[in-house]
């Protein structure tokens, strides 16, 4: 009982202090020829996010460096999205089903899966681990930039998987010395067909600027 007031007073405290801004949401509906218009630029609507997570989640720290951030909205909802830009599994968590990324809801005053799942599986790397991970960026030259990019960490080696919608590699770096120690596999997608897409009447717009 005490878990759910205090949960209630967060998000009648959270509504007081933000419904005010929520009028960031779009006024009318869009349609495909029509673009939104925002009353908060994109750096204002990630403050409003930094200042909702602080709020409801103070315990967690991290690093905004290490995140692509960007904001969607429609007439419905603003959002913002945190996608990591490198994915790290280490040894000892190969088991688990991590989650890297997050999203909160400016409309709904909502962060999820937080909310939902809690931050159990949510990957935070520790110091061991960071330093893990500038050894790969370094040795490797990591990120590629527009692709996926994970690191999998072995008992003698790390496994790097870059990708996006038309390529991929897999590589392999020995732990101690950094250098390639298997060959590298790297190809394209066959091009799929296209089909016809179920039309979204009111689909997230990111916001740019």
């Amino acid at each position: 009982m005490l878990l759910y007031t205090t949960h209630l007073l967060k998000s009648l405290l959270l509504s007081a202090v933000f419904l005010p801004l929520h009028h960031i949401a779009i006024a009318q509906k869009m349609n495909s020829s029509t673009p939104p218009s925002f009353d908060l630029p994109k750096d204002s609507l990630i403050d409003l996010a930094q200042q909702t997570l602080e709020f409801q989640y103070p315990e967690f720290i991290f690093d905004t460096s290490e995140y692509e951030i960007t904001a969607w909205a429609n007439t419905e909802k603003t959002l913002v999205r945190y996608r990591r830009i490198i994915r790290f599994t280490p040894l000892r968590k190969k088991e688990d089903n991590l989650t890297y990324d997050f999203e909160v809801n400016l409309t709904e005053q909502s962060i999820s899966p937080f909310d939902s799942w809690g931050m159990d599986s949510f990957y935070i790397p520790t110091p061991e681990d960071q330093e893990k991970i500038n050894f790969v960026i370094q040795a490797f030259g990591m990120p590629r930039m527009g692709f996926n990019n994970s690191i999998i960490e072995e008992v003698d080696m790390y496994r790097i998987n870059i990708d996006n919608d038309l390529a991929f590699g897999h590589y392999f770096i020995d732990k101690a010395s950094g250098q390639e120690c298997m060959g590298s596999i790297e190809g394209s997608y066959a091009q799929m067909p296209d089909f016809p897409e179920p039309i979204d009447t009111d689909p997230l717009v990111e916001i740019h600027e």
